[in-house]
């Protein structure tokens, strides 16, 4: 089972034929019930949990690149760029979470189009249960973990979380909502980033980017292990930090709440 033993290390092409093969058994269960609510981070202090809206359709490549745009104009280049991550054909992310600026969690998606899965997501507890999320087409989400769920189970009747956090919005979703929400936005300058070596081989690279700061609305994802459900916190006012790349590519996002949770994305080069 994927959910046991170390982080995975780079596999060979085959690698995602088991679960092919395993979901062949699993067509018409649904061994999740129906009707979960989507319980909170103890972060949050305890309101209620935000809806989610039906996740938008893939957008065209927009007609303007954002390597056309002019960086000093946030607003036009962070909306392109943005646009650019979700019309690119390929994407692996790395990422962790954090409280008062000690890690507490990590983990890494990716979306690759000639593979089995549409879009996979990795996610280590601080308590150090392993989670993996799938989006599998003609099949939906099916996640395993290594507490709180009986083994690969489809998730019948998703959750708002469950469709967050089991496809490609996970990684889309927080640049929409900065786009669309940042507040006191300006680039502060241009600077050198290194992004570390990912997982399944991806290697580390050094990106020369321009640097936004500002804050905005987003919603930060978790796992419940004593009940087995994903689960959405809403974050009314992050204080971010966004570098993008000369090309319009977002390569780091790093925001922190009010409470002092935050979060770190890196976007590894993509495939366009």
């Amino acid at each position: 089972m994927p959910s046991t033993g170390e982080e995975p290390k780079a596999e060979g092409p085959g690698r995602s034929h088991w679960l092919l093969s395993l979901l062949l058994a699993l067509v018409g269960l649904a061994v999740v019930a129906s009707g979960w609510g989507v319980a909170k981070m103890t972060l949050d202090g305890g309101q209620p949990d935000p809806a989610v809206e039906d996740s938008p359709p893939q957008t065209r490549p927009p007609l303007i690149r954002a390597v056309d745009a002019d960086p000093t104009d946030p607003e036009e280049f962070l909306e392109l760029a943005a646009q650019e991550l979700r019309a690119a054909p390929s994407f692996h992310i790395s990422y962790t979470q954090s409280v008062e600026g000690r890690g507490i969690a990590h983990g890494w998606a990716r979306h690759e189009p000639d593979s089995d899965t549409a879009f996979e997501h990795y996610f280590k507890t601080d308590s150090g249960v392993r989670v993996y999320r799938y989006d599998l087409p003609g099949t939906g989400f099916i996640m395993s973990a290594e507490k709180g769920l009986p083994g690969m189970t489809v998730l019948d009747s998703p959750s708002e979380a469950d469709r967050r956090l089991c496809s490609v919005e996970f990684v889309l979703g927080p640049l929409d909502e900065l786009t669309g929400s940042a507040a006191d936005l300006e680039m502060t300058g241009t600077e050198e980033i290194e992004l570390p070596e990912g997982s399944r081989g991806v290697q580390a690279s050094t990106h020369t980017t321009h640097r936004y700061t500002g804050t905005f609305q987003t919603l930060a994802g978790d796992y419940q292990p004593d009940t087995g459900r994903n689960t959405l916190t809403r974050i009314a006012e992050a204080e971010f930090e966004l570098w993008v790349d000369e090309d319009g590519h977002p390569r780091r996002l790093s925001y922190t709440s009010p409470e002092g949770f935050g979060e770190t994305y890196d976007y590894h080069p993509l495939t366009t």
